[in-house]
């Protein structure tokens, strides 16, 4: 399946203790639509940093790490997972 389109779902811009991951949409070719959370290292540090986080981890499947929300590393980083198979794991389908 080819990846024709993504947005964000959710706000990029924040203050710099923001720990909240951002949502992103993305459109393929067939019309299906798929989802994932985007958490950049400074946003998955600040989460876990939190106190009385409990537990103090967490898993999932369809989170993929970014270097920053600017547009072009979130396309180059979803072109690649899409270039290696990797997209739909790392996604959830849109319902």
């Amino acid at each position: 399946m080819k990846l024709i389109s993504w947005k964000f779902d959710d706000e990029i811009y924040a203050p710099k203790d923001e720990w909240n991951w951002v949502e992103v949409t993305l459109t393929f070719e067939d019309g299906s639509k798929r989802w994932s959370i985007l958490y950049t290292p400074e946003r998955l540090r600040n989460n876990l940093s939190r106190p009385g986080i409990h537990p103090p981890g967490l898993f999932v499947p369809h989170m993929i790490i970014v270097r920053s929300y600017e547009t072009n590393d979130v396309e180059l980083t979803l072109r690649y997972l899409e270039s290696e198979g990797d997209l739909l794991i790392a996604t959830r389908p849109l319902e």
